[in-house]
């Protein structure tokens, strides 16, 4: 038992926390290839990093498939331990001085958010929910904020606020006209075809824009009409216009990993303040 013990210690000292972490992520995710993709690692580079973190160990932690990444009895056993010693291994670190909460999200919703807790001490990253996410589970944030419009697998979702898209101008009473709408949005495709099932027509579409910042921006400081979420559109004093379809409603989600309680005490915090914004109305 006792050289069972020291032959494990020795591999143990060559375990990378970055392979480990590579390892933990791809097991939430079920698939190694997110992962690598998430930790900028090539498919081949993600899976020499598994198989150090099995040598490191001394057993067989997953089953190497190309499509899905599943977990023997051994690596099941093993992740949640991994997990809490890479959050103690990080608690260790801290300092008297309280850490910056990294929050990832987009520039629209950092809008929102941001204002009410500049109280805190924050590190705000400004990018797409796909790479807020990715940053979460790479550690490069602690929480991200984003719609509930995808699978978020691997970390804990907490709803922050609800709301509506609709389609807002500067005059409630403007006639129907050519809209702006922002790229690649799930709700736009709903707010097309629920128009096109009422008028038996396409929307008619001016331009599509790269943000729902710009898109109030412009629609606040004109006569256009744009598609764009009711917190964003309050901020920017625009309104409903009046012949448009049912709104389509929206959750807004924090995402994070890190569930010790030091840290959930101080999200608490956070997510009244949240709450404040994106339910008021």
């Amino acid at each position: 038992m006792k050289k069972k013990k020291e032959s494990l210690d020795t591999s143990l000292r060559d375990l990378r926390i970055a392979d480990l972490d590579l390892f933990i992520s791809a097991a939430r995710l079920r698939n190694l290839g997110k992962a690598a993709q998430m930790n900028h690692l090539s498919q081949s580079a993600a899976s020499a990093a598994i198989l150090r973190v099995e040598l490191a160990f001394g057993m067989a932690l997953c089953t190497h498939e190309k499509r899905q990444f599943r977990l023997t009895k051994e690596g099941q056993l093993l992740l949640p331990r991994a997990e809490l010693w890479l959050r103690h291994l990080r608690e260790t670190v801290v300092t008297d001085t309280p850490q910056s909460i990294r929050i990832a999200t987009t520039h629209a919703i950092a809008r929102a958010c941001i204002p009410p807790i500049l109280t805190e001490r924050i590190e705000l990253k400004l990018m797409r929910p796909d790479h807020a996410y990715g940053a979460v589970l790479r550690d490069e944030a602690d929480v991200a904020i984003v719609l509930d419009n995808a699978p978020w697998e691997g970390v804990i979702a907490t709803e922050v606020g609800k709301g509506s898209f609709q389609l807002y101008s500067t005059k409630p009473t403007a006639k129907p006209t050519a809209v702006l709408l922002p790229e690649d949005q799930i709700e736009v495709l709903s707010l097309q075809q629920r128009w096109q099932q009422i008028y038996g027509a396409p929307l008619a579409v001016k331009a599509r824009l790269p943000s729902w910042s710009l898109i109030a921006d412009i629609c606040s400081l004109s006569q256009e009409i744009g598609f764009l979420p009711d917190f964003l559109a309050l901020k920017s004093k625009l309104e409903p216009v009046a012949w448009q379809p049912t709104p389509s409603r929206y959750r807004i989600l924090a995402l994070y990993r890190n569930n010790s309680d030091a840290f959930q005490k101080r999200l608490e915090g956070l997510f009244r303040q949240w709450r404040g914004v994106f339910t008021q109305k």
